[in-house]
């Protein structure tokens, strides 16, 4: 997951098959804007897009795992949790998650014997702490299966902008609101 965010936003993009500008008209910013998020610098935050617009992004874009690498990138505690959520072909991401399972399964019994009393004595601290770090890798393969299935699964284009049509050499006004069909359009720059 050490893929650059400006290659994340742009690849996904184009996997879900949107040129910038089909993008940009369905996320309801400019061509520019979006050229900018999609090659923002981590470095200096520049044209670091809101997380609203990634939410949107990752919505038209049908793709969750962009959310994950976004915040991978962006966020240095949500890192450092979940670093080991990866894609990984289909087959490896089900038997790692199929052998992560059956390690906690194995220490249920001992775990359960721990947590019988409601509380962790000192002689516990070595089974509850090799359940939670079983539990957790299992919930990070968890992921990893959930988001591999998912990218794998052919995406649908769906636009739901509807064409206009306007007549040759009509020109709208930037500072005014002008109506079509009934529908207020604006001028963006």
């Amino acid at each position: 997951m050490n893929e650059k965010c400006k290659g994340v936003l742009k690849t996904f993009r184009e996997r879900a098959g949107y040129t910038q500008e089909e993008a940009a008209c369905e996320l309801c910013l400019s061509v520019h804007t979006l050229s900018n998020y999609e090659s923002y610098s981590l470095e200096v935050r520049k044209h670091l897009p809101p997380e609203e617009t990634v939410l949107k992004m990752a919505e038209l874009y049908q793709s969750d795992y962009m959310k994950i690498l976004f915040l991978n990138e962006t966020n240095l505690i949500f890192r450092s949790i979940f670093s080991n959520v990866e894609l990984l072909d289909l087959p490896t991401a089900f038997i790692k998650f199929q052998s992560e399972t059956e390690e906690v399964h194995e220490l249920e019994n001992r775990m359960r014997k721990v947590i019988l009393d409601n509380r962790i004595d000192d002689h516990e601290l070595e089974v509850s702490g090799l359940f939670l770090k079983e539990l957790m890798e299992s919930a990070m393969s968890s992921l990893s299966l959930v988001f591999s299935t998912l990218e794998k699964t052919p995406v649908k284009k769906q636009h739901k902008t509807k064409k206009l049509h306007f007549k040759s050499g009509m020109i709208m006004n930037e500072r005014r609101p002008s109506s079509y069909e009934g529908e207020r359009l604006f001028a963006r720059g």
